[in-house]
């Protein structure tokens, strides 16, 4: 008998458990208390407490209690192809920082033998992806599209484009006209210039060839704004040489050289003639001063059409245009340099002459004295000198195409 009650009480210690997995306690009712064991093991206890109720898959909740991507509390959503495609890249950017942190973190355990939590080096790489692509947004591009192939960036608003614009009506070949086009692309002056020069100070030269009521050829330049008026009434003529007989402005001073009845002068920015056309050639103003050739003498003026201190009574043979301040000037076959106020460039009380010359890059110059080639600063110092050479080919930094 003691034996049969061991075995009944261990049935009525396993009813509770069954019950719980199989039947709602609802519909089982309540427990006989006579079945509940005196003493019940933690585990069976806890069950019998709270009983895990199974719902049913048309109540539309996931059946294990969890809920996954793409599936709510009410049921389970389909996902569309924006959203896979959106969860996708999102997976894989997550990947790819992932990456990234466990790649730098390794570097950092070779070389300092200490790790760095992966999260803050995901913050630092996303904090660098977002400034990056906040630049890329704001970034001013101005590309211009200046030739089929060779292509130049231009700092103004407005980049010299080419359009076709119809067909020759004899060779059949097709015509091709230039025009500005605003940073957008569109394009704000017309295509109809046979030339153009790049935008600078607000103006720049146009050039048309087109037939006169007579029927003769004209190729002439003009000034324009950067609306399409023109500025001035001034025609500059084309040579029949082909060369383009307008300059740059210069930065400071805002001349530009013109050759107008077989003389050089320059033009303002209003299309005036500032300084008349009687040299015989000239250069950009540079430092606030350009090179003027008259007959066999060479030296510089001002804006104001005035030479350079001490060039008056003894000009030179040939100037360079100023650059970093200083020009090379040739004076009986020597070469030196002088500054802004004229003043040759000494070493102490000694003025430096030299066979050869580069202008000063950087402020520095190559000179050279016979076969011995040396470097100066603006100071006049010799930083390196002495150097004997039969052949030699210098960096592409210092200009000695002229020697």
């Amino acid at each position: 008998m003691p034996k049969k009650k061991k075995n009944e009480r261990a049935q009525d210690i396993a009813q509770p458990e069954q019950a719980v997995t199989l039947i709602p306690d609802e519909e089982r009712g309540p427990a006989p208390v006579d079945d509940v064991p005196a003493v019940a093991a933690p585990e069976v206890a806890e069950k019998s407490a709270a009983p895990v109720a199974v719902p049913s898959e048309e109540e539309g909740a996931p059946v294990d209690g969890v809920i996954r991507i793409g599936e709510t509390a009410e049921g389970v959503k389909k996902l569309n192809g924006f959203d896979r495609f959106w969860i996708k890249v999102w997976s894989y950017i997550v990947s790819a920082f992932n990456a990234m942190a466990r790649g730098i973190n390794f570097v950092i355990e070779k070389i300092f033998k200490k790790r760095v939590p992966d999260r803050y080096i995901i913050a630092v790489l996303a904090t660098i992806v977002v400034i990056l692509l906040m630049l890329l947004v704001t970034a001013p591009f101005k590309i211009t599209v200046n030739d089929a192939e060779k292509m130049q960036l231009y700092n103004s608003g407005l980049t010299p484009v080419q359009q076709r614009v119809g067909t020759d009506p004899v060779s059949g070949y097709p015509v091709y006209k230039w025009g500005y086009a605003n940073e957008s692309g569109r394009i704000v002056i017309d295509c109809r210039f046979d030339n153009v020069t790049e935008f600078k100070h607000g103006v720049a030269f146009v050039n048309v060839v087109e037939e006169n009521e007579e029927g003769i050829i004209e190729d002439y330049w003009y000034l324009i704004d950067d609306g399409g008026n023109r500025r001035g009434e001034i025609r500059i003529v084309a040579d029949t040489s082909g060369a383009i007989p307008v300059g740059e402005f210069g930065d400071e001073v805002k001349l530009a050289p013109v050759y107008i009845g077989g003389k050089y002068g320059f033009m303002n920015t209003r299309g005036d003639m500032q300084i008349s056309a009687t040299y015989d050639d000239v250069g950009t103003f540079v430092d606030g001063f350009a090179r003027v050739r008259k007959g066999g003498n060479e030296y510089f003026i001002d804006r104001n059409d005035k030479a350079l201190a001490g060039q008056d009574s003894a000009p030179y043979q040939q100037v360079r245009d100023f650059c970093d301040g200083y020009a090379a000037v040739k004076k009986n076959n020597l070469w030196s340099f002088i500054d802004t106020h004229g003043d040759v460039l000494t070493s102490g009380d000694t003025q430096l002459v030299f066979d050869k010359v580069t202008d000063f890059t950087m402020g520095y110059a190559l000179v050279k004295n016979g076969t011995t080639l040396s470097v100066i600063d603006q100071k006049g110092n010799f930083v390196i000198s002495g150097y004997q050479f039969n052949d030699l080919k210098v960096a592409e930094k210092f200009d000695t195409s002229w020697w």
